[in-house]
């Protein structure tokens, strides 16, 4: 899941985060890497404490599938919201009927992705800039803002991932800086088109929207397949698809990357917090303080939205020691 969740995310994160932060996007991809590095596990925890957990990593999961569906509409269908829904509709049918992602088949996808990125990140930097490239400046809320909206694509608890995932970003950002610069980065609804159009890169379209399909897509089935574990009925997984193809109907593509960011970082507060209960740690105290500092600079709405959702997930999990539907 970690490759195409992150090639699905960065397709929308880089005009997010260097709109945030500027050239610091790049700071706050270390800052979101450090965060994940540091991301306690699941504890054993008792029965309310882990309703709530199962909760909050059903949220989380959740959340980003609105996002690869208006991301996929964003790039292959501009200004028809309601395809990024019925993508999530047949997502959520293909889930529901079994389908799965072989082994192999998620092998072929990371290496395409790989070699598709590193093919922009080389056009991004063997061409120069049409505009000059400025110096960065610093500001401490652009930096904690961009890793907020860099964290929730990056994987947890695989530091080799982890470290792949952030270089990545690192690489893939920069290129992107490199050649449209923050500005007009920052303008950009669709940032990896815009990029190669100033390339004069647009015979690469074509290339492009596969890239999108095969991020957005198995990203999006992935995650519902994870979300899956955690409902107490197979109604319910139901559910949370419909709900999810609602969200996507309704959201652009930023909104949807700012409520996937409030969701992960509130499951990984919530987890930093439950892990410290016996007793207290240094990991769980960072931890916990980074997410509480990237939550506050993100709209409050959004996170009003998590915490709404999460009560609702508390309805839906299954009990602990009852088997997944």
């Amino acid at each position: 899941m970690v490759g195409v969740r992150l090639a699905a995310g960065l397709l929308i994160a880089l005009a997010v985060g260097a709109r945030a932060g500027g050239w610091w996007l790049l700071g706050g991809a270390a800052v979101a890497g450090l965060l994940a590095w540091c991301a306690p596990e699941t504890p054993a925890l008792r029965p309310n404490p882990a309703r709530l957990a199962a909760a909050t990593r059903l949220v989380s999961r959740l959340a980003l599938v609105p996002l690869c569906g208006s991301v996929f509409a964003a790039y292959l269908f501009p200004r028809q919201p309601l395809v990024a829904a019925a993508v999530v509709l047949v997502i959520t049918a293909a889930d529901a009927a079994g389908l799965r992602l072989a082994r192999y088949a998620r092998a072929w996808l990371l290496g395409i992705l790989l070699v598709a990125g590193a093919g922009f990140v080389a056009l991004c930097f063997a061409i120069e800039p049409a505009q000059p490239v400025t110096a960065p400046q610093f500001t401490i809320g652009g930096l904690f803002a961009a890793a907020a909206v860099v964290f929730p694509v990056l994987p947890r608890g695989k530091p080799p991932w982890l470290a792949g995932a952030v270089a990545a970003v690192l690489a893939v950002g920069a290129g992107a800086l490199y050649q449209l610069g923050p500005a007009r980065l920052a303008l950009s609804g669709v940032p990896v088109r815009d990029a190669l159009a100033a390339l004069d890169g647009q015979v690469l379209d074509p290339l492009l929207g596969g890239v999108v399909v095969l991020s957005t897509v198995p990203a999006a089935l992935l995650a519902l397949r994870a979300g899956r574990e955690e409902p107490a009925r197979p109604r319910a997984s139901l559910a949370c698809g419909l709900v999810a193809a609602a969200a996507a109907a309704v959201l652009d593509p930023e909104q949807a990357l700012l409520l996937a960011a409030a969701a992960a970082l509130t499951e990984v507060l919530v987890m930093a917090v439950l892990s410290m209960i016996g007793a207290l740690t240094a990991r769980g105290v960072i931890t916990a303080v980074l997410a509480v500092t990237l939550l506050a600079w993100l709209p409050p709405v959004y996170l009003l939205g998590t915490v709404a959702a999460g009560a609702a997930a508390v309805l839906v999990t299954r009990r602990p020691g009852t088997p997944p539907a």
